[in-house]
């Protein structure tokens, strides 16, 4: 046998390798992944009471500015 159909040889085993060993192992990865997501309602009175604190403090933030302006003319 030459060297250029040991390449080959090589190089499809290389290639086979993939085909039967890591594609199964993505396949089941994905398939176990896919069936075992929980379905979980979301809530969003989390969202909407930081977004209340976030107004507020921004609002804080922007009323302190206004009186401090407001004081020094």
């Amino acid at each position: 046998m030459n060297t250029q159909e040991l390449r080959i040889r090589q190089r499809e085993a290389l290639e086979n390798a993939h085909g039967n060993f890591v594609e199964p192992h993505i396949n089941q990865f994905i398939a176990v992944n896919n069936q075992s997501l929980p379905v979980t309602p979301i809530n969003p009175s989390g969202l909407y009471c930081t977004s209340v604190w976030l107004v507020l403090a921004v609002g804080y933030v922007a009323w302190l500015y206004f009186l401090k302006r407001l004081g020094n003319r």
